[in-house]
C-alpha cells in the first residue's frame, strides 16, 4: 500500500508541475491578449465581447492554478484527505471554467458567419467615418494593422465614390490591400482564439487526469487510514 501511495503522491507533483507551466502560459496569455492596444480599438467599435470575456476567464484561471497546485502538493505531502477534497472540488469548478472559456472563443470564431457578420458591422463604421472621428481612426488603425481595405475589399470605397485612404496601401510597396477587414479581422481573432481555446482544452486534459490520482489518492488514504 505504501508503494502505491508513493507513485500516486509522485503522479500528482508531476501533474501539478505541468498544471503551474500551463497555468503562467495561460496568465501571460490572457494579459498579453487583454493589454494589446490595438485590440482595444476592436473592442470599443465591434461587438467582440466574447472574446475579452474568454480573456478574463483564463487570466483567472492561470492566477487560480499558482494557488491550488500548491494546495494539491501539500495534501498529497501530508496525506490530508481535506487538502485533497478542496483541491478536487476547486480543480472541477476550473475544468468547467476553462470549457466555458474554449467555448466562447470558438463561438465567436465560426468560420464564415463570424466574417459576414464583422463585415457588416465594418461597413457600418465605414458610413460613420465620414463625420465621426472615432470611426475614421479605427478605420485606419485596422486597415494599417490587419493589412486590408474596406469591408470586403477596396472596391467599398470606389463603389461609394469615395478616395481609397493611404491606410489601405501598403508602406514599401505602396500597393492596396487585395483583402477586406472583414476577412482579415475573423483571420486575427480566430488565430488569437485558436491559441487561448487550444491552450485551455490542453490545460483542461491534464487536470482531467489530476482529477482522477487526486480522487484515487484521497480513497486510498482514507482507507490506509481506516485500516490503521
Amino acid at each position: 500500500m505504501s508503494s502505491a501511495l508513493s507513485f500516486m503522491k509522485y503522479i500528482i507533483f508531476t501533474f501539478n508541475f505541468i498544471l503551474w507551466c500551463f497555468g503562467a502560459a495561460l496568465f501571460g496569455l490572457g494579459i498579453w491578449i487583454r493589454t494589446d492596444e490595438d485590440f482595444w480599438e476592436y473592442e470599443n467599435n465591434l461587438p467582440v465581447q466574447n472574446y475579452y470575456q474568454a480573456t478574463y476567464i483564463v487570466i483567472a484561471v492561470g492566477a487560480i492554478l499558482l494557488i491550488i497546485g500548491f494546495i494539491g502538493c501539500c495534501g498529497a505531502a501530508t496525506d490530508s484527505l481535506c487538502l485533497l477534497l478542496t483541491y478536487f472540488f476547486v480543480m472541477l469548478v476550473m475544468v468547467v471554467m476553462e470549457l466555458a472559456a474554449a467555448g466562447l472563443v470558438w463561438k465567436a470564431a465560426n468560420g464564415d458567419k463570424l466574417q459576414k457578420f464583422l463585415t457588416e458591422q465594418i461597413e457600418i463604421e465605414m458610413e460613420k467615418q465620414q463625420y465621426d472621428e472615432n470611426a475614421r481612426r479605427f478605420m485606419d488603425l485596422m486597415q494599417i494593422h490587419l493589412e486590408c481595405c474596406g469591408a470586403t475589399s477596396m472596391l467599398d470605397y470606389r463603389e461609394k465614390g469615395w478616395t481609397i485612404p493611404q491606410s489601405c496601401s501598403d508602406d514599401r510597396s505602396n500597393n492596396v490591400f487585395i483583402r477586406g477587414c472583414g476577412e482579415n479581422l475573423r483571420r486575427y481573432l480566430a488565430s488569437k482564439g485558436g491559441i487561448l481555446g487550444g491552450m485551455a482544452i490542453g490545460l483542461t486534459l491534464i487536470q482531467i487526469a489530476c482529477l482522477l490520482f487526486a480522487l484515487c489518492l484521497f480513497f486510498a488514504i482514507k482507507r490506509d487510514q481506516e485500516g490503521i
